[in-house]
Parts: C-alpha cells; structure tokens; sequence
C-alpha cells in the first residue's frame, strides 16, 4: 500500500469514528483521534486536561483562557487556548500524516492536509433516526436527550471547522467523498475505503 491519509469529518451520532478505528485496523495504520490532544500538550507544555475543555471548539470572548497563562512558551502568547490548541493540533496532524499512512478524525484534518496529495478526505452522515439509535444505545440516554446531544455537537463541530477552515462543515463540496453511514453500514463504508487504498 502506498503513503494515504484519510481525514474523516462525522456528523455526531453517524459512526464515523467507529469507521476510521475499523479502516485503521483493517490496513494496519494508525488511527489518531484523541491521542492527537496527548501530543499537542506535549509540544505545547500544556496540561491535557487544559486543552480537552477547548477541543473542537471555537474561540469565544466569553471564554477568553490564554496560552501564556498556562506555559512559558511564546508561541500562543494574547492567543485563546482554542486558537493555540488548533495551531498546535496543525503541527502534530501535518507531522504525523507526512511520515506515515494514518487516519485522523475531525480537528479540520481535511483542511489542514488539503495540498497533500496523499490524503483523503471523507465526511460520514447519517439518517437523524440511525444517529439518535445510535446515541441512545452508546450513551444510554432517552431519545429527547439524545437528539439533543446531536444538536449541541453538530453545532459545535460546524462552528469549530467554519471558523477554522475557508469551507462548510458537511458540505459536499468540502470533501473528496460523503458516505452514508446509515444507507452503507459501517462495514460497507470501511470497505469502500480500504479499497480506495488499495488500489
């Protein structure tokens, strides 16, 4: 197999970690998701825990925490800790897809990696019925709390990417592929992909 990155970009509730876990298994890759705020504490000198409460979100003047407040490192200083930790997510995610095939989901990977010729991006979606199932049998919650565990996550993710990227979360346009999970199955769209990578 060949030098590929896959971006996967999810709708929450759709499945698409589920199928960036099972894409990596299936090809023997890596699969970064969280492990990718381990590495940004790291490089930045930033406590985790710090930089999970800003993790896919905008920058807010009503919750204005400062990089300098937190490290002695220069880089971020008068930045929000959302701008910081999307600077220093942009290092790691460029790094890791430069020296080796992976999948990476979310953190505008798509974005960030878009004149890698090598990378890939995908966004998965889902039906709101097979999303709010989904959540109700992952998390255990009632479909009202469900459907509004959607709501609050779709709008958080749109608001991150959007105020991150030139593009649309969601839109077709902003991605090379948009998968169903819920026409496809999860097993289908990892299939598709891993046959894009072979061949």
């Amino acid at each position: 197999m060949k030098h590929i990155v896959y971006a996967i970009g999810r709708e929450f509730g759709s499945g698409g970690r589920e199928i960036g876990q099972k894409l990596a298994a299936e090809l023997g890759i890596q699969c970064y998701d969280s492990r990718l705020i381990e590495q940004a504490s790291k490089d930045g000198g930033i406590d985790t825990d710090v930089l999970r409460q800003v993790e896919e979100k905008r920058a807010s003047g009503m919750a204005y925490a400062s990089y300098y407040a937190y490290s002695p490192d220069t880089r971020g200083y008068g930045m929000p800790m959302n701008d910081t930790l999307f600077n220093l997510q942009t290092e790691v995610i460029f790094k890791l897809a430069t020296k080796e095939s992976c999948v990476i989901i979310g953190r505008c990977a798509d974005d960030v990696l878009s004149d890698m010729k090598e990378a890939v991006s995908v966004f998965v979606f889902a039906d709101l019925d097979a999303r709010i199932k989904r959540i109700m049998e992952r998390y255990k919650v009632d479909e009202k709390l469900a459907k509004g565990m959607i709501k609050k996550y779709d709008k958080q993710r749109r608001n991150y990417y959007n105020y991150y990227t030139d593009k649309e979360w969601g839109k077709r346009n902003s991605y090379d592929m948009c998968l169903s999970s819920s026409r496809l199955g999860i097993d289908q769209c990892v299939k598709i992909l891993k046959a894009m990578a072979e061949e």
